[in-house]
C-alpha cells in the first residue's frame, strides 16, 4: 500500500508539469498570433501579408483619387528629388521604398506621411508592356529621364485595361516629352533605387488615373486603377537589363534622328481640365483669353527695327527628327520586358491665328510696317497680353516639327524647350517641310499675333507669314 501511494503523487506531478508546458506553449502561440497579426496588418508591402489582408477583405485595391480630395503631399522637382534621396545609403533607400509602397497600398489612409509628388519635364527612353508576372499586371511602364538632369530616371507606371494597351504603346513613343505639372498631375513616388552608375531611378504612379492625349494628335488613352497587384514580383518593375535595353533603344533613336543629346518632341498632356487642388496643391493658372488676328494695312514702310534682348543664359532647343525616321531595331530577348517604339509623328498644328480664311496683306522683304523684332526667347514674355497693339515680329533660326493644313509647328534653335511656334501661311503658300531648318532675319520676319501659356506648361507663339518669298 505504501508503494502504491508513493506512485500516485509522482504521476500527478508529471501531469502537472505536462499541463504547465502545454499552457506555456499555448500562451506563446497566442502571443505569436497576436504579434503576427500586427506585423501582417502593418506590412502590406510583404507578399504574404498582402495576400492575407486581401483574402480577409482588410485592404482594398488601389483607388482613383480626385485632385480636390488627394492625399496630402509635397511637390518635388528634379533638384529637390535628388536633394532628398541622392545622399541616402542603400539601406535608407530600401526603408524609404518600403514606407512609400506601404502607404500606397493602404490608399494613403490614416497616414501622417506627406506623399512625394514628382513635377518637371521628362523624355521617354523606352516603353515596356506589363504582364501577369509584373507588380502591375496590365498596362505599360515607361522609362524616362529628366530633361533638367539626366541623373534622374523615372519608371512611370501607366495601369490600363488590356483593350487600351495598344493605344498606350502607340502614343508613349520613344522621344515623347512628359510634363508632370502640380496643377494637373498627382504622380506619386512608390519606390526609389540607385543604379550601379549612381543615377537615381524612381518608380511613380499617377494617382488620378486620368485621360491623356498627345500634342501630335495621335489619339487618347485612359488609365484605370489596378484591380490587383502581384506583390511578390516586387519593385522596381524594370531590372538592370531592361534599363540597359531602354538606353540602347534611346541612343539608337537619337542617332537615327540626328538629335545627338537634344531633341524636340511631341508632348503628353491631360485631356480634361481639373478642379482647383486641395490646400496642399497650387491652383491652376488662369488661361489668358485668345487674342484676335490684326489685319495689316498694306502701306509699305521701312523694315522692322531689331530690339535688344536681355543677356540671359538661353538653353539650346532640341533639334527635330528627320521626316522619315527609320524603324528601331528589335531589342534582344535578354530583358524580361520588350520595349515598344514607333516612328515619331509631327506635333499637331494649332487652329489658325485668325480663325478664318488664310488671306492677308503680304509685303516685299524689308517693306513691312515698322515694329519691334524679337527672338523666340523674348517672345515668350508676351504671354497673356493678347494681340499686340503695334506690330511685333519674330526672327531667328527655326526647325520644323510638323506641318499640315497651311500651318507649321516650329522650334526656335535657341529658345527654351517649352516654347512652341505655330506659324500660319497664306493661301497658296507651301509651308516648309518637316525636319527642315531655316532662318528669318529682320527683312523677312514672322508677324506675332499673340502668345499664350497653355495648361500643359508650353508657351504657344502664334505667328503668320507676311512677306513674299
Amino acid at each position: 500500500m505504501a508503494k502504491r501511494s508513493s506512485l500516485g503523487p509522482a504521476g500527478g506531478d508529471d501531469n502537472l508539469f505536462a499541463w504547465t508546458v502545454f499552457i506555456i506553449l499555448l500562451a506563446l502561440f497566442a502571443a505569436g498570433c497576436w504579434i503576427g497579426s500586427f506585423y501582417v496588418s502593418g506590412h502590406p508591402e510583404n507578399a504574404f501579408s498582402y495576400r492575407v489582408l486581401r483574402s480577409l477583405g482588410k485592404i482594398d485595391p488601389p483607388k482613383r483619387f480626385k485632385l480636390t480630395a488627394a492625399p496630402r503631399g509635397q511637390f518635388l522637382d528634379t533638384e529637390k528629388l535628388l536633394e532628398r534621396y541622392g545622399d541616402q545609403s542603400p539601406a535608407q533607400l530600401d526603408a524609404a521604398s518600403d514606407l512609400l509602397l506601404r502607404i500606397y497600398l493602404r490608399n494613403y489612409y490614416q497616414t501622417k506621411e506627406r506623399v512625394p509628388y514628382v513635377t518637371g519635364s521628362f523624355n521617354i527612353m523606352g516603353v515596356f508592356r506589363l504582364g501577369p508576372t509584373n507588380f502591375f499586371t496590365s498596362g505599360v511602364v515607361a522609362l524616362a529621364r529628366s530633361t533638367d538632369n539626366p541623373s534622374l530616371l523615372l519608371e512611370i507606371i501607366f495601369p490600363a485595361e488590356e483593350k487600351n494597351v495598344g493605344n498606350l504603346e502607340r502614343m508613349l513613343q520613344t522621344g515623347l516629352d512628359l510634363t508632370l505639372a502640380r496643377t494637373l498631375d498627382l504622380t506619386a513616388v512608390v519606390n526609389v533605387r540607385r543604379l550601379p552608375d549612381g543615377r537615381l531611378n524612381l518608380t511613380v504612379v499617377p494617382l488620378l488615373y486620368g485621360s491623356y492625349t498627345s500634342t501630335d494628335d495621335t489619339g487618347t488613352f485612359s488609365l484605370e486603377p489596378p484591380s490587383d497587384l502581384n506583390i511578390s514580383a516586387g519593385l522596381p518593375v524594370l531590372n538592370q537589363a531592361a534599363v540597359g535595353k531602354a538606353e540602347e533603344h534611346y541612343a539608337a533613336y537619337l542617332e537615327r534622328a540626328g538629335l545627338a543629346d537634344e531633341t524636340s518632341a511631341p508632348a503628353l498632356m491631360r485631356v480634361q481640365k481639373t478642379e482647383a487642388a486641395n490646400p496642399e496643391a497650387v491652383p491652376a493658372p488662369a488661361v489668358p483669353p485668345p487674342g484676335t488676328t490684326e489685319m495689316i494695312d498694306g502701306v509699305p514702310v521701312a523694315r522692322a527695327v531689331p530690339v535688344e534682348t536681355a543677356g540671359e543664359d538661353v538653353p539650346v532647343a532640341r533639334a527635330e527628327p528627320a521626316s522619315e525616321p527609320a524603324t528601331a531595331p528589335t531589342p534582344a530577348p535578354t530583358a524580361p520586358l520588350e520595349p515598344f517604339d514607333a516612328a515619331t509623328p509631327p506635333p499637331a498644328a494649332a487652329a489658325p491665328a485668325g480663325g478664318g480664311a488664310r488671306s492677308w496683306t503680304l509685303y516685299d522683304a524689308g517693306r513691312m510696317p515698322r515694329g519691334r523684332l524679337l527672338d523666340a526667347n523674348a517672345a515668350r514674355n508676351l504671354a497673356g497680353q493678347g494681340a499686340p497693339a503695334d506690330p511685333v515680329y519674330l526672327s531667328g533660326e527655326f526647325s520644323v516639327a510638323g506641318t499640315g493644313g497651311g500651318r507649321a509647328i516650329l522650334r526656335g534653335r535657341r529658345a527654351p524647350r517649352n516654347v512652341r511656334i505655330i506659324a500660319d501661311f497664306p493661301a497658296g503658300a507651301t509651308p516648309p517641310a518637316q525636319g527642315q531648318t531655316f532662318r528669318r532675319d529682320s527683312s523677312r520676319p514672322f508677324r506675332i499675333d499673340r502668345v499664350e501659356e497653355g495648361p500643359d506648361g508650353f508657351v504657344n507663339v502664334y505667328v503668320r507669314e507676311i512677306t513674299r518669298p
